[in-house]
């Protein structure tokens, strides 16, 4: 983590960029800490503004717009600017604004990015080989495209005046992380408890749940062999290798999913891989053959059949009707449907 002041003669400022399509909830996570802070001490500490390719009106994936008060032909400087991005063209290119990042690091200025900010911040060649996240469902694309980078699932990351945050709720720890570098712990736990937000989490925090709150399941030998399949999703594991390895029997493993899932082994595993590759299909780039593979299916044909027969469209059809209007990516469901 780089260390960061500010100057009690004058506020920390911070500049939001938002890009068309950005995360309504990321933006807001981010500036009410600040606000939170101006409250809670009476003084304007922070102050934010936002910003866009353009001024004028930004609209967010819920169709909610926000007045970017700065455009790129009149950007004003900041302490901090974090890129907010979430669903947008998976060829987004803006030169303008790719230069303009770039100025600032050579500036040796402090930028962050949030949820898929993080993809353009590295299409703007300023990521270095740095230590980052972004939104899960943008991982594998992010590590593919740019492998100097160590891209983690974690919820947000600090490294070298850069820092990202995995978009959502993780926006509002990446926050308190500055404001608890700035001001003190005793603050940062003040904002928190502003916002219910209960313990602050570490960077370090994995962004998705543990298996066991995400299934509701106890049971460890379950537990395990739902972990196997997790970890295996491209190499499927024969079901009775599963239960060899969870310490029970082909049997005793089919009556804990049917007592506790309410599935089959095999039937919760084909619908942990189909419900993979749906996400893939929604909130990446990767083509079709690819995700069959990285999900286990020996021909695009057999992928197809089976994603048909779950879902009711075929992996072309979802792949094509994506849309920005519902916010463009998904989010699994707890494999009970």
């Amino acid at each position: 983590m780089l260390k960061i002041t500010a100057s009690a003669a004058h506020s920390y400022s911070v500049l939001f960029y938002l890009v068309d399509g950005y995360s309504m909830m990321a933006l807001s996570s981010a500036i009410e800490p600040l606000r939170a802070v101006n409250r809670l001490t009476g003084s304007e500490r922070y102050s934010w503004a936002t910003a866009g390719e353009r001024r004028g009106n930004i609209m967010a994936s819920n169709g909610i717009e926000i007045p970017a008060q700065f455009g790129l032909s009149d950007m004003v400087d900041a302490d901090l600017t974090v890129v907010v991005a979430s669903i947008f063209d998976p060829d987004f290119q803006s030169p303008k604004m790719f230069a303009w990042l770039r100025r600032l690091r050579a500036e040796g200025r402090m930028i962050g990015a949030i949820s898929n900010g993080t993809v353009l911040l590295a299409r703007a060649g300023v990521l270095g080989n740095r230590r980052v996240t972004t939104h899960w469902e943008m991982i594998r694309d992010l590590q593919a495209s740019h492998p100097n980078l160590t891209v983690t699932s974690d919820i947000y990351s600090w490294d070298r005046g850069v820092l990202t945050a995995a978009g959502g709720a993780a926006a509002m720890d990446m926050m308190l992380a500055v404001i608890m570098e700035l001001d003190g712990e005793d603050l940062a736990f003040d904002v928190a408890e502003q916002f219910l937000h209960g313990p602050i989490r570490p960077g370090s925090h994995l962004q998705r749940h543990d298996i066991s709150w995400r299934f509701r399941v106890t049971d460890p030998r379950l537990l395990t062999a739902i972990r196997l399949m997790k970890n295996h999703i491209a190499a499927p594991e024969r079901i009775s290798g599963i239960a060899e390895q969870a310490g029970i029997s082909e049997r005793q493993l089919e009556r804990l999913f049917l007592a506790e899932i309410g599935k089959h082994p095999s039937e919760f595993y084909i619908d942990l891989r189909l419900r993979t590759a749906r996400g893939m299909l929604i909130g990446s780039t990767e083509p079709l053959e690819a995700i069959a593979e990285a999900c286990g299916f020996s021909s695009l044909g057999h992928f197809s059949r089976a994603f048909k027969a779950r879902f009711g469209d075929s992996p072309s059809v979802v792949r094509r009707h994506r849309s920005a209007r519902f916010g463009g990516f998904v989010q699994e469901n707890d494999g009970r449907t």
